[in-house]
């Protein structure tokens, strides 16, 4: 396998965590009413993901243009789980993203 390949999985990985922290992040502030400056960048860095995914990519990684150039097929969430489970990983993100992020506001109004 070429070492391409294995460098940009490896960092897609780092930035599959990076983002199910903020995912974990924006819920407990969501269930703890407790908004701090974690929040407030897990908050961003997930916008900013989310306008990248679907406003610059038509719903695909921004990572998948890179990983066309440097010959690998197969996509990231497919090497984790089954092809159809993996083509909805974007938008199931995408889900959770929007509902915690509807949790947070409503409990954080509702002082």
């Amino acid at each position: 396998m070429n070492v391409s390949v294995v460098m940009l999985r490896m960092l897609h990985g780092i930035f599959t965590a990076y983002f199910i922290a903020c995912l974990i992040a924006l819920y407990v502030s969501a269930f703890t009413k407790h908004v701090t400056t974690i929040t407030a960048i897990a908050i961003a860095s997930l916008a900013i993901e989310g306008f990248f995914v679907y406003v610059l990519n038509q719903g695909n990684c921004p990572l998948i243009h890179i990983q066309k150039k440097i010959g690998d097929p197969v996509p990231f969430f497919s090497l984790l789980m089954p092809a159809p489970l993996a083509k909805r990983a974007m938008p199931t993100f995408a889900v959770l993203t929007l509902f915690g992020a509807l949790i947070l506001a409503m409990r954080y109004t509702m002082r």
